[in-house]
């Protein structure tokens, strides 16, 4: 059997996107999406100021941080360390981040001041996700085609 043929130094003509990289259907779709529902009501509940702060050096932002730790969460990484690695390595990491790369320090800060309200926030995404899901199944089950001759 032939083999194919291995190029790592192969240029790409248009490199990808990261959007591109990221299935449509991926979790990390679904927790930036909860994310970005989030209101200035539910911020302020979080105890995070959305615009930031007047003065001060640039922070990261908290979409990108809170996204982070959600889908750590859900994919088992709850470790600031893991999770800083994951920010560099991981595609749907970066994604979420905005090819941004938190330091551990940073993660961990922003855990540590809203972990009772990111909890609360873990909660309703697994709410969220079960009744998408639910919706997606209704909605495939009776918007596929059926099969209209039975098998002999």
């Amino acid at each position: 059997m032939p083999l194919r043929e291995m190029n790592r130094e192969q240029a790409w003509l248009l490199p990808p996107t990261l959007d591109e990289l990221v299935p449509p259907d991926h979790p990390a779709r679904f927790v930036a999406e909860f994310v970005d529902a989030l209101d200035r009501e539910d911020w302020t509940e979080l105890g995070v100021q959305p615009d930031g702060e007047a003065l001060g050096a640039p922070a990261y932002h908290p979409h990108a941080l809170l996204s982070v730790w959600l889908y750590g969460f859900m994919t088992n990484v709850r470790s600031s360390r893991k999770l800083e690695a994951a920010c560099r390595d991981q595609i749907p990491y970066l994604w979420l981040t905005g090819w941004q790369h938190p330091d551990h320090n940073t993660l961990w800060r922003f855990y540590r001041k809203h972990r009772q309200s990111m909890r609360e926030l873990f909660k309703r995404t697994v709410r969220t996700r079960w009744l998408w899901i639910l919706w997606i199944w209704r909605y495939r089950r009776w918007t596929e085609p059926r099969c209209t001759q039975t098998r002999r």
